[in-house]
């Protein structure tokens, strides 16, 4: 695993290690014990077998180059344990602005897991998203009753959100869906975002100059912005997935791009205007 800036590597995962320990990861936690840092320790009983769901998602998981940014070393460190106990690797750690900058820049950072908690998150999810705006960023420890923090990790570019409550395999999860493309989310974070759409669709006045879309493509471009997948989208609006399906292909057309990707970071940058169809 790779550090960058003046963050070094978990000890236990040194080539050079010569004595064999029970890794973090393995050991027992009692329920409602916390790392008051950020989000519940991440422990995974060594006795338990994982799900067949989970088992697939480490496996989709394998060869995605993964960041860490945290920086609480003991919680960064039970993380990294817990996430190789089911096959996932970390291809490096950063802490501050400029090893956040280096890691994404390098070409070598496919996905960004960050806590929330580090301090100046924001400030390292802005930079993140700046020097590539193609990198997915995974946000942990949300609380998904703050409603202003939720709405400016979508701002930023976040497609993933990973609550204080929710497990190990959960983010497993997740983690597979964003590599795939894809985004899962608590109930109350997608209530959050939808309610920010309505808002921004309510207040939005388009300009003569704009990209013209229909009011259909101007939420599923929205929706893709903030990372929902087809099916969440079609839940969301009632309609069929196939048909989420062609106005996803009807808007990437319009904005010259193949991936929902490339639509998602373009639309952060992208005035756009409704046409009356």
């Amino acid at each position: 695993m790779k550090a960058f800036g003046s963050v070094a590597p978990p000890a236990y995962l040194s080539e050079k290690s010569s004595t064999t320990t029970t890794p973090a990861a393995t050991m027992p936690l009692a329920d409602g014990i916390r790392d008051r840092h950020g989000p519940p320790l991440l422990y995974a009983s060594a006795a338990a077998v994982p799900s067949v769901a989970v088992a697939v998602a480490g496996e989709q998981l394998c060869g995605v180059r993964i960041l860490i940014v945290d920086d609480c070393i003991l919680y960064r460190d039970t993380l990294i344990n817990a996430l190789a106990a089911h096959g996932v690797l970390i291809a490096g750690v950063a802490s501050d602005v400029h090893s956040v900058v280096a890691a994404v820049q390098s070409n070598t950072v496919e996905m960004i897991l960050l806590n929330l908690s580090t301090r100046h998150s924001r400030a390292l999810l802005r930079a993140a998203m700046q020097a590539n705006p193609q990198v997915r960023v995974v946000v942990l420890g949300v609380s998904d009753d703050d409603e202003s923090e939720v709405i400016a990790c979508a701002e930023a570019g976040v497609v993933g959100y990973h609550t204080r409550t929710e497990s190990i395999e959960s983010l497993l999860m997740l983690m597979a869906k964003v590599a795939a493309g894809e985004a899962l989310c608590s109930p109350r974070v997608s209530a959050i975002l939808l309610r920010r759409l309505s808002m921004l669709a309510q207040n939005y006045q388009p300009a003569t100059n704009e990209l013209v879309l229909t009011a259909r493509e101007a939420q599923i471009l929205e929706m893709l912005r903030l990372g929902l997948s087809n099916r969440d989208i079609a839940t969301q609006l009632c309609i069929a997935v196939h048909t989420v399906k062609n106005h996803v292909h009807s808007v990437l057309t319009k904005l010259g791009v193949s991936t929902r990707a490339e639509a998602a970071a373009l639309s952060r940058s992208l005035r756009y205007g409704l046409s009356d169809s």
